[in-house]
């Protein structure tokens, strides 16, 4: 295993910029993701590492080693892309034993290993099957098993999932996860899908316009958005613009219009400060629930729709739509559309973020 330390990467294409001076450090065995929407600079980042693109400046170090300016075979690198890039005329075993036999390793190693590595990859018996035989997890698998063959120290993965049906990208996800999490290595992931970044990473580093936007844990990327772009990116939210009356220590009392509500402070907020107030749908309560906490607002529903496990309403609160994800609980009946109802959150289940 090793550390992969990014310092002050940049890449200009001509006068464009595609990423801005970006520093991060991934951890030995560590899973982390670089996410953001198309063009953001995430892939970028990624060759830079592989050593497939040269940087305009800055550092790529991995274990300690400046490998800036080192040719790919020469990093130690695996790296699985989105097309797997399987050579359909060669059998599954070919496949997997071309990184091998370019090393010229000795033909009896070479089918020990690359029978363990299929068994790794849970593929054991499939060793004569070509690429048009096997369906698009199967072939995800057989591209991570050659890269897992040549023991690589950093593993790389350009959005592997992209090409799959959702069924088959829910469980390949948690199969990829294990699998990193059983061998150790060093992960770093690409992908534009927040559900998959959330689920698998251990560290998201959320990307925008060629920066880092922010950089934490799934729930400190999801429960603390640090800039209304991280907000709006990573799943569904209601943002509200505020006024900070009152800073008291983990606490803000912030207004929305003529109202008042509680919202956890965030660091250099003052009292007279305008910033968005960000509520996830599954933290609004309507009703009773409502009704009991402090500093309840009122609305009025607009519609619901059923959801199975919960109850989606959409509700006008002194003209701001708030949308609210309700248990779907066999205590409680669905609130009818036009009925006026308390409206509130837990002052923890709500977090400020800059503009």
């Amino acid at each position: 295993m090793s550390t992969v330390e990014i310092v002050e990467l940049t890449k200009s294409y001509g006068g464009t910029l595609a990423l801005s001076p970006t520093s991060f450090r991934v951890e030995e065995g560590e899973f982390f993701s670089l996410l953001g929407p198309s063009g953001c600079g995430k892939t970028t980042t990624l060759r830079m590492i592989a050593g497939f693109v040269a940087p305009t400046g800055g550092a790529v170090v991995i274990g300690g080693e400046d490998l800036t300016f080192l040719p790919p075979e020469r990093r130690g690198i695996g790296i699985v892309f989105q097309n797997y890039a399987i050579f359909p005329h060669m059998n599954v075993f070919d496949n997997i034993a071309f990184g091998l036999l370019m090393r010229k390793v000795p033909k009896p190693e070479i089918a020990k290993r690359v029978m363990e590595a299929l068994d790794q990859v849970g593929l054991s018996g499939y060793h004569a099957r070509f690429q048009r035989e096997l369906s698009g997890g199967e072939q995800q698998r057989v591209a991570l098993a050659r890269v897992l063959i040549t023991e690589p120290r950093i593993l790389l993965l350009d959005e592997p999932l992209s090409a799959l049906d959702k069924k088959l990208r829910e469980e390949m996800k948690y199969w990829i996860k294990e699998l990193q999490r059983n061998l150790k290595i060093t992960t770093i992931y690409v992908t534009h899908d927040q559900g998959e970044a959330l689920t698998m990473s251990d560290r998201i580093a959320v990307m925008n316009k060629g920066s880092v936007a922010q950089i934490g844990t799934p729930d400190d990327i999801y429960e603390r958005p640090a800039s209304r772009f991280v907000t709006e990116f990573i799943g569904e939210s209601n943002i509200l613009d505020v006024v900070v009356q009152s800073v008291d220590g983990g606490l803000c009392k912030v207004s929305i219009g003529d109202k008042v509500a509680l919202a956890r402070s965030r660091l250099g907020l003052a009292v007279g400060d305008v910033a968005a107030l960000v509520v996830r749908p599954e933290q609004v309560l309507l009703g009773e629930d409502a009704a009991q906490s402090a500093n309840p607002l009122s609305g009025v529903v607009l519609d619901h729709t059923y959801q199975g496990s919960f109850i989606r309403y959409r509700v006008d609160v002194g003209g701001h739509k708030l949308v609210a994800e309700v248990a779907n609980r066999s205590d409680q009946s669905i609130i009818a559309d036009g009925t006026k109802v308390a409206v509130a959150w837990q002052a923890e289940g709500a977090s400020l973020t800059t503009n």
